[in-house]
């Protein structure tokens, strides 16, 4: 052999070497989530329902490994900067996926945009998010505070409630939630009384915001409260005597079946609204229904269906992709965009500014099935509503 043709036959070698070390090289997914404190149990179904995901790709996509990195945000923007800064400067990530905290989510937000790196969102439904801080590097798989609340207003009012107190947490999620519910609900003819703004993570004694409700007047108190402060205010309601009264109405995070333990019977018998129903029977959710049995022992629930989609978006555009992050990463998120697909909610597709919208909510209440255990019982439906509009980026 001359000396060129060795010459040559060790390039071919060395690029034939890492082209390997490239294709077996893992796909990095940090996966940011508040692990502990009041959202901790949210967190924990958001965590395992990614993992279900992941697990139906056989945990990779396109002969790649995916490999998760995880990240406890504690709830706070300046922590969540830090964890952020480092999924992407130190771990190498190929892109930031979970939050929980619109605030946390609308901090993490800008900092995407500033390193053009991916930011896949499963909750953080500020309606802000995908309006006046919208970027072609974010995207949300869940849905818009007013993709929820605001049709929800509107059922209500309909319904013969005509008058209402909001109550929750005193920070952009809550803020843009029962904002949502009082737009639908006023629009519908209905009239917000009152409105209560407890300190986030820092309420534990709801008296005199219940005391505040109970003098009203109102027919119903309506909250939006998750984890441990659910629990709280749906404790102390019924200790004031005012689930006959006046009847604390929300949605599947005051309602969560993961506070079935801590909550018990007050889960039984309460309307709420909820973008999931375990027990719908098409071939998306049994599908969730079986694997999550499989991994969990146990049925999923909201937070774990967040969770899944959260990590179906992103398997089923990576393998649109090949199993590669495109140079401009951007492209990972135009191709996001062009997804539409049956997920355990419905079907799911996404708007111009990334945002996937809600297809339907269901009405529900608890009952008990014969083994005791908490079974959500279909009531009614109706359509999401649109996202409200604000942003001006072009993608």
């Amino acid at each position: 052999m001359s000396r060129l043709s060795a010459a040559l036959a060790v390039v071919v070698v060395a690029s034939a070497s890492s082209i390997c070390a490239e294709e077996i090289a893992p796909l990095k997914i940090g996966l940011m989530l508040p692990y502990k404190g009041v959202y901790a149990v949210p967190s924990e179904g958001i965590d395992r329902g990614f993992q279900v995901a992941i697990a139906e790709y056989g945990g990779k996509v396109a002969g790649r490994r995916i490999e998760i990195i995880r990240a406890d945000d504690e709830l706070t923007p300046n922590v969540g900067v830090q964890q952020f800064n480092r999924l992407v400067q130190l771990e190498k990530v190929d892109l930031v996926a979970g939050v929980v905290s619109s605030s946390v989510g609308i901090a993490v937000s800008g900092l995407a945009d500033k390193a053009q790196m991916p930011l896949v969102l499963a909750n953080t439904f500020a309606d802000e998010i995908t309006a006046k801080f919208c970027s072609p590097y974010v995207a949300r798989t869940s849905f818009s505070a007013n993709g929820f609340l605001y049709n929800s207003g509107k059922y209500w009012a309909s319904h013969g409630i005509r008058t209402a107190v909001i109550m929750g947490p005193d920070y952009s999620a809550g803020h843009s939630f029962l904002g949502a519910f009082k737009r639908g609900f006023e629009d519908g003819g209905g009239k917000v009384v009152q409105e209560i703004w407890t300190p986030f993570q820092k309420t534990k004694d709801w008296a005199a915001a219940l005391t505040q409700a109970s003098n009203s007047g109102a027919q119903i108190i309506y909250s939006f409260y998750a984890g441990a402060e659910a629990v709280q205010v749906v404790k102390q309601h019924a200790d004031f005597g005012l689930r006959d009264k006046l009847p604390l109405v929300g949605d599947h995070w005051v309602y969560d079946k993961l506070n079935w333990g801590a909550l018990g019977e007050l889960m039984v018998g309460p309307k709420f609204v909820t973008t999931y129903l375990p027990t719908v029977k098409t071939e998306a959710n049994e599908k969730l229904v079986a694997r999550y049995r499989q991994m969990f022992k146990q049925d999923p629930e909201v937070n774990a269906e967040l969770g899944y989609d959260n990590g179906k978006a992103i398997m089923l555009t990576l393998e649109k992709l090949g199993g590669r992050m495109p140079a401009d990463k951007s492209q990972f998120m135009t191709t996001m965009r062009g997804l539409v697909f049956d997920a355990p909610r419905g079907k799911i597709r996404f708007n111009a500014s990334n945002s996937a919208l809600l297809e339907k909510v269901y009405v529900v209440q608890f009952a008990k099935d014969a083994a005791g255990e908490p079974v959500p019982q279909y009531v009614d439906e109706f359509a999401g509503a649109d996202d409200l509009p604000g942003c001006t980026k072009s993608f």
